[in-house]
C-alpha cells in the first residue's frame, strides 16, 4: 500500500538546526487530517521535546545574550560562571531529569562549598546560579521543550555568606573630600553621582550641566582585556540615564574646571591621556588609598622618607564600587523613593535598588546630627521642589 507522508517544523535544536516532525497516512485525505490534528497540538503546546540536555541550551542561551550590544563583558563573565556550575552538576542530564528536589541539594552544596574557590558560595553567585538557570528554562520552553518547574521554588540559604559590599562612613567619605589627587575627582563623581567605574572612564565635561546640576550618562567603556573599548550605551537600557548631582559635587567640579583650566573633553583621563584601562584605574585608586593611608592611618606623623608602599595599611581596604554604594546610601537617608533611586542608579531590575535598600535598612545607619545636615543641603540629590 503506497504511503503519504510528509513533515512539520516545530522549532530548533541548540545547535540552531530547524526540527521536524514527519507525519505519514495511507490517504491523502488521512495525511491531511493528521496535519490538522497536529497543527493543534503544536498550536496548544501539546508537542514538547523530552531528548533535550541543559548543557546545549545553556550554551545558546548564553549565545542568544552575547549578541545584544549592551550586554557588558562582567554580566557575560558571571553568565559563563553560573553555567559551570550547571554543566558540572547537570549537564549530562535532560531537562526531564531534573527535579527540583535536585536542584536544592545542588544549591546547598553549592552553598557549603563553591568548588572554583574551595569555600562557601557567596549568597550572590547562588543567586545568580538560580537566576541563569531559570533564563535557559524559560528560553527552552519557547522552543518546545519539555521543562520541568526546577527553579520557581527553590531556596536560598540565609546564611549564604555575602559579598562584603558597604557604603563608606561619614568619616571615610571626609576623607575623600579633603584629599587632593587624581583619584579625587573620578571619587567624588562616583560617591556623589553613583557612576559605575565603566561610566566615570568615558565621562566628558559637555556630559557635565553645571547650571542645572546634571550629569548625563550615555556612554561606557568595556574593559576586557585591560582595553577600554568605548560604547554609546549603558549598561543597560536604564544604564542611559541623568542624574542630579548634590551642591557639593557642583561646588567641586566648578571649582576643578577654574584651576585646571578645562571646558572640555575627558573628565578622567590617564596621565598619559586617553582612556583609562582597568589596571591603569587600578593603579592610581590603589596610590590614592596608599595617600589616605598615610594621612589618616598615621595622623600626625611625618612618613615622607619611607616608600608608601612599605607602610602597613591602617585603614580598611575598600573599592571604587564601595562609592557607588555610599551613593544609594544617601538617597536612601534622603528619603529617595526606590523608583527615583532605580533611575538615577542606572538599575535595570528594580528588584537590585530594592536589595540595595534593603540592605541599608537592615544595617539601621546611624549619622549624626551634622551628616543630617548635610543630607538636607550640602548632599541633597533631589531638590525640594523637584519632588
Amino acid at each position: 500500500m503506497k504511503k503519504y507522508r510528509t513533515s512539520i517544523y516545530v522549532g530548533t535544536d541548540a545547535n540552531g538546526n530547524k526540527k521536524r516532525i514527519y507525519i505519514s497516512a495511507n490517504s491523502p485525505e488521512e495525511l491531511q487530517k493528521k496535519v490538522i490534528i497536529k497543527k493543534e497540538d503544536l498550536r496548544r503546546g501539546a508537542y514538547k521535546e523530552k531528548s533535550a540536555y541543559i548543557d546545549d541550551w545553556a550554551d545558546q542561551w548564553l549565545e542568544k545574550y552575547r549578541i545584544p550590544s549592551g550586554i557588558s563583558t562582567g554580566t557575560i563573565n558571571q553568565y559563563k560562571a553560573a553555567i559551570g556550575h550547571l554543566k558540572r552538576e547537570f549537564g549530562h542530564l535532560k531537562f526531564v531529569d531534573i527535579s527540583l528536589s535536585r536542584f536544592q541539594e545542588f544549591i546547598y552544596n553549592l552553598a557549603k562549598m563553591n568548588p572554583n574557590t574551595g569555600k562557601p558560595a557567596a549568597k550572590q553567585t547562588l543567586q545568580n546560579v538560580v537566576k541563569v538557570a531559570k533564563s535557559i528554562c524559560v528560553y527552552a520552553r519557547s522552543n518546545n521543550i519539555d521543562v520541568p518547574d526546577f527553579t520557581s521554588a527553590v531556596i536560598i540559604p540565609k546564611n549564604a555568606p555575602e559579598e562584603k559590599r558597604r557604603a563608606l562612613t561619614e568619616e571615610e567619605q571626609n576623607w575623600i573630600i579633603e584629599t587632593s589627587h587624581r583619584c579625587q575627582l573620578p571619587a567624588m563623581i562616583m560617591m556623589f553621582a553613583g557612576l559605575r567605574r565603566s561610566e566615570v572612564i568615558p565621562l566628558l565635561w559637555e556630559d557635565i550641566d553645571l547650571k542645572n546640576g546634571i550629569i548625563s550618562i550615555n556612554k561606557t567603556v568595556d574593559l576586557q582585556n585591560n582595553i577600554a573599548e568605548l560604547r554609546f550605551f549603558g549598561k543597560s537600557d536604564a544604564a542611559i540615564r541623568e542624574i542630579n548631582i548634590p551642591p557639593v559635587l557642583v561646588d567641586y567640579l566648578k571649582k576643578y574646571k577654574k584651576e585646571n583650566n578645562v571646558t572640555y573633553g575627558l573628565v578622567c583621563l590617564k596621565i598619559s591621556g586617553g582612556y583609562h584601562s582597568k589596571s591603569s584605574f587600578t593603579k592610581m585608586w590603589n596610590s590614592y588609598l596608599l595617600d589616605l593611608n598615610i594621612k589618616y592611618g598615621f595622623p600626625g606623623r611625618n612618613l615622607s622618607k619611607y616608600n608608601p608602599k612599605r607602610i602597613p595599611m591602617k585603614i580598611e581596604h575598600f573599592t571604587p564600587h564601595y562609592l557607588r554604594h555610599t551613593f544609594a546610601t544617601i538617597l536612601y537617608l534622603q528619603g529617595v523613593d526606590v523608583v527615583t533611586a532605580k533611575q538615577l542608579m542606572g538599575h535595570a531590575d528594580i528588584q537590585t535598588t530594592i536589595n540595595r535598600y534593603t540592605d541599608i535598612k537592615n544595617n539601621r545607619y546611624s549619622v549624626s546630627k551634622s551628616y543630617k545636615d548635610k543630607l538636607e543641603k550640602e548632599y541633597k540629590v533631589i531638590p525640594n521642589n523637584h519632588y
